[in-house]
């Protein structure tokens, strides 16, 4: 029980008297007596106000949140308050968070331990609902939840701590697989991913009616010359091919990108993409490296095996070091049994600084389909098509010219970066490497698709 504001300011009032006897000394007599009248007073009502106050016992206290969470996502926990008692009272909240984790407030403002204010009604739960936002994955606990309310008369505040100890894993990103998930096992969605997957395959399907578009070379004229109508044939890509994604987790992949480290963008992306590769029955694998192998899973088939990759790389962060890409690609190629899709992960500078890795790529060429896949900064991309008007604002509002000069050299600089960037992925594109750079906000999506056609196209 602690005291609450309203006391303290009593208790303020009630020194009064005392501080006006010293002042006063003919009054001394009476305000002594008035300040003794008004701390008995003040005892009395404290001690009905601890009589009819409702007690600890009429209190519950319950927290819900999943087990596992997903980074970068808004995470719901809703708190329950249940109340017995009979008559309202102002009820504060605080949940111990683990260390680590957030509650992301408007403003993107950032608070450890929020406080929450509400009423409790009589015999009715309350619920309160707030989200996290981890930006790391990682085994985190929740400690107690500490629950106070302001007694009958507001002089005091008691205390309750709940021993609501609970322990959670942050995953990469949950919901978008359960997006992805749901997305594939829908019926409308399955049957538009079939279509995708017919016409450039190399497995014979069915024959069809001829439409405006299809290609002349499909058209098979026995079926023609009996059915005495263009008819031509449908195709199903291979199945049960072999996709292989490798996660460079190196120094490329430490620094931020929009709230999360490139490496984990490249991860979200890469089981969304193992996802969809073990629900088109093909044998997926994954590996992580940095200056060696990290992990390495070899490709298998199954949806169960979307769990084994989950727990794998729940625990693997990125590191400050240069990868030996060459070495490692080898080591991850060599590995494979048969022709393999290797999609790689990664992130690039310029043709010189990259050397490394685009002869890496460039080595999986014969015998592998390499698949290269960066991650495109939005903001150097946004500084890179800054107009002269934002620059020529920027100086009237800044009113310093230094300030126009910054920008305009942070410009250049960032057209030039996206113009070397453009020269290591066409070495890759004329080495036989497929190439994939778009922004982390579509990664996921843009490398589904690029995978689903690749497939169509029976390029592997």
């Amino acid at each position: 029980m602690t005291a609450s504001a309203r006391l303290y300011l009593i208790l303020i009032l009630a020194m009064v008297p005392f501080t006006a006897a010293a002042f006063l000394p003919d009054l001394a007599s009476i305000l002594t007596k008035v300040g003794l009248a008004i701390d008995f007073l003040l005892l009395v009502a404290v001690i009905i106000e601890y009589q009819v106050t409702p007690g600890a016992t009429t209190i519950t206290a319950s927290r819900k949140v999943d087990e596992r969470l997903s980074i970068g996502r808004e995470n719901k926990v809703t708190i329950e308050i249940g109340y017995q008692g009979q008559t309202s009272l102002k009820c504060e909240i605080k949940d111990d968070l683990p260390t680590g984790l957030t509650t992301d407030l408007p403003g993107n403002t950032q608070v450890q331990n929020q406080i929450f204010t509400c009423q409790l009604q009589p015999n009715q739960t309350t619920g309160l609902t707030y989200t996290l936002q981890p930006r790391k994955r990682g085994s985190y606990k929740f400690g107690k939840l500490n629950v106070r309310y302001l007694s009958a008369f507001g002089l005091t505040w008691r205390e309750i701590k709940f021993d609501l100890d609970k322990e959670v894993k942050v995953f990469s990103d949950l919901k978008a697989l359960h997006e992805l998930s749901v997305k594939l096992s829908h019926s409308s969605e399955l049957g538009e991913l079939h279509q995708k997957k017919r016409g450039q395959g190399t497995e014979f399907a069915s024959l069809r009616e001829y439409a405006v578009g299809d290609d002349s070379k499909a058209i098979d004229w026995n079926a023609t010359a009996r059915r005495d109508r263009p008819v031509v044939r449908t195709y199903e890509t291979e199945q049960e091919q072999r996709l292989l994604i490798l996660v460079d987790a190196g120094r490329m992949m430490v620094s931020d990108l929009d709230g999360l480290t490139r490496f984990d963008r490249a991860l979200n992306a890469a089981l969304c993409l193992a996802l969809t590769g073990l629900t088109h029955n093909d044998q997926v694998g994954i590996g992580i490296f940095a200056d060696k192998p990290l992990l390495y899973l070899p490709p298998k088939r199954g949806k169960l095996n979307m769990n084994r990759i989950l727990e794998a790389t729940f625990a693997v962060e990125p590191r400050m070091v240069e990868p030996d890409y060459a070495g490692i690609l080898s080591y991850f190629a060599s590995a494979q049994k048969g022709r393999s899709l290797m999609v790689v992960l990664t992130d690039l500078t310029d043709p010189t600084g990259s050397q490394a890795l685009l002869s890496g790529l460039a080595n999986l060429a014969p015998r592998h389909l390499p698949f290269c896949v960066t991650l495109k900064d939005r903001e150097v991309v946004e500084l890179a098509n800054s107009n002269a008007e934002a620059l020529k604002k920027a100086e009237l509002q800044s009113k310093k010219k230094s300030d126009t000069i910054e920008a305009i050299y942070k410009k250049a600089i960032a057209i030039d970066l996206l113009n070397q960037r453009e020269i290591a992925l066409s070495v890759l594109t004329r080495r036989g490497c497929l190439v994939l750079d778009c922004p982390p906000q579509d990664l996921s999506d843009k490398l589904v698709e690029k995978y689903l056609e690749i497939k169509a196209r029976a390029r592997l």
